[in-house]
């Protein structure tokens, strides 16, 4: 994230820290975030945010996330009719990841058959943009770090170290973000919307098994995001 990108006042972006702190600690009251590790189901989606959700709670009952989906891409994929209208199928995007994170999608893999997909809960995305060079239709279009939004890392108050009164900055030292995306009230882990770009680091570094971070959707905001 550029200096541009950064609120002016020392004191203002400490604020916007909190505000989001708070509200990803609220919704985490009411999804069971680490069910999407040890049960990858691509309709859990769905079922984590129609099951015990109030009308008051943070987290929507609509599923499909910002970009129009209720799966992940790939590093700036734009808005899901957009990219498929785009996507030739190449997969020069999985054949460029160096990680060996971005998948061909199969079946009941929950993405149309043939375009590619990443789990960043089964496989952390390092954005390193080498799936973006690579795109030859724009699908996947060239984004800087601090604007792309994959999903959003979620913490599951009930397992984590830090709720529970222990000192663990695994989610944070992990996090590739500057200013980083997570921040701490005291032990307890705070995740800033405006900074996370969902690629699922923090997951595979946190010590609780399944782990207690985990990548969601972002909700929808009624208006396209093609980041």
């Amino acid at each position: 994230m550029s200096d541009k990108d950064k609120p002016d006042q020392p004191e203002k972006r400490e604020a916007l820290r909190r505000f989001a702190g708070d509200a990803a600690k609220f919704a985490t009251q009411w999804v069971p975030g680490s069910r999407l590790v040890s049960n990858w189901n691509p309709d859990l989606f769905k079922k984590l945010y129609e099951s015990g959700v109030t009308e008051h709670a943070a987290v929507p009952r609509d599923f499909t996330d910002m970009h129009g989906r209720k799966f992940f891409r790939p590093p700036g994929a734009l808005h899901e009719t957009e990219f498929l209208d785009k996507c030739s199928k190449c997969l020069k995007c999985v054949e460029a990841c160096p990680e060996d994170v971005i998948i061909e999608a199969k079946e009941n893999d929950g993405a149309p058959v043939g375009t590619p997909m990443l789990r960043p809960n089964h496989g952390a995305c390092t954005l390193c943009g080498d799936c973006m060079e690579a795109c030859p239709t724009g699908a996947l279009k060239k984004t800087p770090v601090g604007e792309i939004r994959i999903g959003i890392a979620v913490v599951e108050p009930d397992t984590c170290l830090g709720y529970l009164g222990r000192t663990c900055r695994a989610c944070h030292d992990a996090c590739p973000l500057e200013p980083n995306a997570i921040d701490f009230d005291a032990t307890v882990p705070k995740v800033d919307s405006r900074i996370c770009t969902g690629c699922g680091l923090c997951v595979h570094a946190c010590p609780t098994k399944p782990p207690s971070i985990v990548v969601l959707p972002r909700p929808a905001r009624g208006t396209k995001d093609t980041k």
